[in-house]
């Protein structure tokens, strides 16, 4: 006897993020590194300026956006 597996509903918010992931993925696949890097800087920016937030350092040499 054969078993039937059931798919697991994927949320809106999931493909969501794999939507922005992909935009991402066309705005970037043909820059450079030195133009990769200032469009992730450029969002960088935005997101601390949107968020009213500071980048801190962590301890394993990571950052997070701090109020």
């Amino acid at each position: 006897m054969k078993t039937i597996k059931k798919a697991t509903p994927i949320s809106k918010a999931l493909l969501e993020v794999w939507g922005w992931k992909d935009e991402v993925y066309k705005d970037v696949k043909d820059m450079s590194f030195d133009e990769k890097q200032e469009y992730y800087n450029n969002g960088l920016k935005e997101a601390l300026k949107i968020l009213k937030g500071k980048l801190k350092s962590n301890p394993d040499g990571s950052y997070s956006i701090a109020r």
